[in-house]
């Protein structure tokens, strides 16, 4: 795929996108055209299994899943076997979408001489719905550098490449702007604290001086060392004992319980299953509020939010809370492609006075988050 000229901190340009975009089009009828006779997808993660259920909600027909991970083959998924690459039951259908987002060429390099067409799921995505994509790019971001963002995302997508997120990444995520930081009189909500590194960092940005911390981590290990944590940093920082309600729960659309998955996965491979489960799910439950019922009526200034995919649920169960007190919000948009549009979309129904802007954190493709506050 042919890539746009970039350098350092020059604004990528939104025309030469478009031309890019037009250009690269015709895969999109190249690639539909074989949703009838079946088409596979490579990866069947986190984005893989999201992709299967897009595709056949537009009509494709998902023959199999191909992942590499040996402890997936022979399973199913949303009706979906899952095969090896190199086993004999390869199908032969005529296009495989790549999910794999930080092994798409390898895959493209492998498949290369097996007479396919290989597209990766986020191209697919921006071309099929280029024309939402930066209807939002236009409607909500106002700034130079959200706009310079948004379209290096959209070309990393296109492109399977990270060099335009390394060439636009800031640092100090979720307090990269200056109306997140020393305002002193926080109700901050950390959805997703992991082991207390957000929290710690708040800290850091307020002098220790905030009316409150909400912190939620479903995963038990992550939950743990959150604690220890905080122990320390209420010694460090004289914090009093009120002063940081630590909550191992996840924030949901409502509440429930729901299946932890990666529980003995690495530390950041970790989250909730977005469907409910019973308590014999092998991983087990934990459970989940919506943001709403947790606090009945209670203020907050501040939500961050990384909750591995699940950052439309957190919302829809903050709705009330978000119209009543209009709180700033740092929300992760990098899980699924749609969170591009979805988020920002729902956001600005909510509050029609928020503003907003697009960082990217890290030289990968991910860590890009919309920041939303009023003025």
């Amino acid at each position: 795929m042919q890539g746009i000229k970039h350098s350092g901190n020059k604004l990528f340009n939104s025309k030469n996108l478009d031309l890019l975009v037009k250009q690269m089009m015709p895969l999109v009828s190249q690639v539909e055209k074989d949703f009838k006779r079946g088409v596979a997808i490579y990866g069947a993660g986190f984005l893989g299994t999201w992709a299967s259920k897009y595709l056949m909600s537009i009509g494709a027909k998902v023959v199999h899943f191909i992942d590499r991970d040996p402890q997936k083959n022979g399973t199913v998924i949303h009706g979906i076997p899952v095969i090896l690459p190199a086993s004999k039951k390869v199908p032969s259908v005529p296009t495989i979408y790549i999910a794999a987002r930080h092994a798409v060429k390898d895959v493209q390099n492998a498949f290369a001489n097996k007479n396919y067409n290989l597209i990766s799921f986020d191209g697919y995505y921006v071309l099929k719905n280029y024309k939402r994509l930066i209807s939002v790019r236009d409607n909500y971001f106002n700034d130079d550098k959200s706009i310079e963002t948004y379209n290096a995302i959209l070309l990393a997508m296109l492109n399977a490449s990270v060099e335009s997120c390394r060439a636009v990444m800031e640092k100090d995520m979720y307090f990269v702007l200056p109306e997140f930081s020393g305002t002193f009189d926080e109700i901050f909500v950390d959805a997703g604290a992991f082991v207390g590194d957000t929290v710690e960092r708040f800290i850091w940005e307020n002098l220790g001086t905030f009316r409150h911390i909400y912190a939620f981590e479903p995963g038990l290990r992550q939950f743990k060392a959150l604690q220890k944590r905080m122990i320390r940093l209420s010694r460090e920082w004289a914090l009093t004992p009120d002063s940081v309600t630590a909550v191992r729960a996840g924030l949901a659309s409502e509440n429930g319980r729901m299946a932890v998955s990666f529980l003995y996965d690495s530390p950041l491979r970790h989250g909730l299953i977005n469907e409910r489960h019973d308590d014999n799910n092998e991983y087990g439950t934990v459970d989940v509020y919506s943001l709403d019922s947790y606090l009945k009526g209670k203020p907050v200034t501040f939500i961050k939010a990384d909750v591995e995919g699940m950052e439309m649920d957190l919302l829809r169960g903050a709705k009330e809370t978000i119209r009543r007190y209009k709180p700033k919000m740092a929300v992760c948009v990098y899980h699924y492609p749609s969170d591009l549009i979805d988020i920002v979309e729902f956001v600005r129904k909510l509050v029609p006075e928020y503003k907003f802007c697009m960082r990217q954190h890290a030289p990968i493709f991910g860590d890009f988050v919309v920041y939303c506050y009023c003025l």
